[in-house]
């Protein structure tokens, strides 16, 4: 077998996404090993193997009590937290008598979306026909104790968290319990205390709250074992039955190893003399630390909690002008861990929790999460908040941050650039040698980020162009404002064609239509034609003695083969600005429904690994700059850094020089090194593979 190829060892890692899940320590690990090899016994079973099985049980049930501080009432091992709330949800709901119209099931705004899901579940399931009524939040994410008292009286139940998973707000729950049982004494009360054990002291037989789900993995146990605890005569109704284990309240033999795990992480929270767990005063130094180095990073960074009400193990932030995508993606190829959420919603592009926070857009569209875990050393911290300097150096030489300094940073970008903001393209052509640039269709998402660019490489531009009919309120002329209020050389004159632009302009040899002048920027020609809905047309390179050719046409959402037969070559480059399939860029033919190009090529992961070791096989490393600069690809292959916004260029320059040679394309997860690879092959590339899973899966 192939040897993997390491691009950063493993004991590089450093892990700040706790709140998502956590390590196993080592003595935990230890513990669940020795159960599965030597303890293997089930608790049901009379005999002496069984026996001992049972001892660990039951011990970890006394300690599990006395961590949480609960003498009196039920301790239910459990799956993990998502059964505790579906438990508590359905033991609540069964138990209550047929509402009369306008019964509320309520449940905080902020909570985990277990907790909606669950109520919504089971409400609809048994019939209740409760409504769910979301508890607002002020800005500090702290529940409005108004609007409880307001609705309680005819609740059925009431879902509250202790602390938040984003952002490590901590309700106040001696106050919250007052409020609470001041207006309904016998309302059902689960409180998510997920976030909470390692981080606080406990005592809830001394509350009144009747449901308290836990889960192992949060606190350096495995997945796949929590518990759940239920005040003394509380509703209860199993959620799986047959076989009566766990005194009736939860069937199926117990997962045993699991529970072996929780028995030493308890043992350690009520070790007082163990060095494993820091005290509240070092987690506090930790946060100050992080803190400390993330707003030097990041001059423009804000906190979205604030810190009086947050355990000290979380910070959420948000940097203006900068997407958290860009930011974790930098991050992890620095070897960070760090999320831009709750990891039940990776793939959602905004926070929900900051949204009912009241917070801007542009914060919950662009936070990130750093979280770490009691047993986090003063060693992680440090090599930790080096890495944030470096990683923030690198969004400043790809110009995603602005510098303060005199920083001149070479930028890489020569040629067609295409951004993206959902299915919307923007193009920059620009010209490095000359300091000039295009901007053709731009889209407000993405003006923030062109105007970053230009300040960084200061370059002078010659136009801000649409093809649509352009209007002083369309997105060309507000980034041409924009632009111009930011100092740069771009005149209002600019907006739309410039009165400037030639009109004696020789016509590229594919043209056959009338052109309305045209525009140079550094050694190119760029043409219009049309002028209601126009395309613009960029010629190659400025060549003595040689007729220019047109290499890309930027069509807007033109798709008439007729006009664009008449107006481009059979090898120019369609960029539309509207691009739904990751087309990337088109071709004639493609437009013609002829077909065209070439199959990817289908190998397994080892001849992929041996590809990476051969000299001959070019390996486009499709993440970022600033992902590749702070981890770069040492491989025997040749590489080359081209993202995605690159790419386009990238065919037009390389398709004839690298049509047959052997490419890889690899990415951080292997998403964009698909997309990159079908469409290489669909302009001719014919012997390209890429690397599924990307370089997450070279380590393992």
């Amino acid at each position: 077998m192939v040897t993997p190829i390491h691009i950063r060892p493993k004991e590089d890692e450093i892990y700040l996404d706790c709140n998502a899940t956590t390590p196993v320590l080592p003595q935990i690990a230890a513990a669940v090993s020795h159960t599965m090899e030597q303890v293997f016994g089930n608790p049901s079973s009379s005999h002496i193997t069984g026996l001992q099985a049972r001892y660990i049980l039951d011990n970890t049930r006394r300690l599990g009590r006395e961590v949480i501080g609960a003498p009196r009432g039920h301790l239910v091992f459990t799956s993990g937290a998502t059964e505790g709330i579906q438990t508590a949800v359905l033991s609540a709901l069964t138990h209550a008598q047929q509402p009369t119209q306008g019964k509320y099931l309520l449940y905080g705004a902020t909570e985990h979306k277990a907790v909606p899901q669950a109520l919504a579940h089971w409400n609809e399931l048994l019939g209740i026909g409760a409504e769910l009524k979301a508890i607002p939040v002020d800005q500090n994410g702290l529940l409005d104790f108004d609007f409880i008292s307001a609705h309680l009286p005819q609740a059925l139940m009431i879902c509250t968290m202790a602390v938040n998973n984003e952002t490590g707000v901590r309700q106040d729950l001696a106050t919250l319990e007052r409020v609470i049982r001041q207006v309904a004494p016998e309302v059902p009360w689960m409180v998510d205390c997920v976030q909470m054990l390692g981080k606080a002291d406990f005592a809830l037989s001394e509350t009144t709250i009747d449901y308290a789900p836990f889960s192992g993995h949060k606190l350096y146990g495995p997945k796949g074992i929590g518990f759940l605890y239920v005040r003394e005569q509380r509703p209860f109704t199993p959620l799986i039955i047959g076989g009566g284990q766990e005194q009736g309240l939860r069937s199926g033999t117990e997962n045993l190893p699991g529970i072996a795990a929780l028995h030493t992480l308890f043992e350690l929270l009520l070790d007082k003399q163990q060095q494993v767990f820091k005290p509240v005063t070092v987690l506090n130094q930790y946060r100050e630390q992080l803190l400390e180095a993330l707003r030097m990073a990041f001059p423009s960074l804000e906190l979205n909690h604030a810190l009086e009400y947050s355990v000290p193990t979380t910070l959420n932030f948000s940097v203006r002008g900068v997407p958290s995508r860009d930011i974790m993606d930098v991050f992890d190829a620095a070897n960070i861990r760090v999320s831009s959420g709750s990891a039940c919603s990776s793939k959602v592009t905004r926070s929900f929790v900051l949204d009912a926070m009241g917070l801007d857009d542009w914060r919950s569209q662009s936070a990130i999460r750093l979280s770490f875990g009691p047993a986090t050393e003063q060693a992680t911290i440090d090599a930790a908040c080096q890495r944030i300097k470096e990683a923030a150096h690198a969004l400043r030489q790809s110009c995603l941050l602005l510098s303060d300094t005199n920083e001149d940073f070479d930028s890489e970008l020569d040629g067609v650039v295409q951004l993206r903001f959902d299915a919307h393209c923007c193009y920059l052509v620009i010209d490095r040698s000359a300091r000039e640039m295009a901007v053709i269709d731009p889209v407000p998402q993405l003006a923030e980020r062109i105007e970053k660019l230009v300040a960084c490489q200061h370059y002078r531009v010659k136009a801000v162009v649409t093809t649509e009919q352009q209007g002083a309120d369309s997105p060309a002329a507000m980034l041409a404002q924009l632009l111009c209020a930011s100092g740069c050389d771009a005149a209002r004159d600019n907006v739309g064609w410039p009165l400037s632009a030639a009109a004696d302009c020789s016509v590229p040899r594919d043209c056959d239509v009338p052109t309305d002048g045209c525009l140079l920027v550094g050694n190119r020609r760029l043409y219009r034609v049309g002028t209601r809905q126009p395309i613009y047309l960029l010629s190659s390179p400025i060549a003595a003695n040689a007729e220019a050719k047109v290499d890309f046409a930027f069509i807007g959402e033109q798709a008439s083969p007729q006009l664009l037969n008449q107006a481009v070559g059979k090898h120019t480059l369609l960029c539309a600005k509207t691009d739904e399939t990751f087309a990337i860029a088109q071709l004639l033919d493609e437009l013609n429904d002829t077909p065209c190009g070439c199959e990817l090529v289908n190998i397994g992961p080892e001849q992929q690994l041996e590809w990476l070791r051969r000299p001959e096989t070019l390996v486009l490393d499709v993440r970022e700059q600033q992902e590749h600069q702070v981890t770069p690809l040492e491989l025997p292959a040749q590489v080359m850094n081209v993202p995605l916004t690159r790419l386009v260029q990238f065919i037009y320059d390389y398709r004839e020089t690298f049509a047959d040679r052997p490419v890889v394309c690899l990415c951080r997860s292997g998403n964009r090194s698909g997309v990159a690879a079908q469409v290489l092959t669909r302009f001719g590339f014919c012997n390209v593979s890429h690397l599924a899973g990307g370089m997450a899966l070279l380590n393992l």
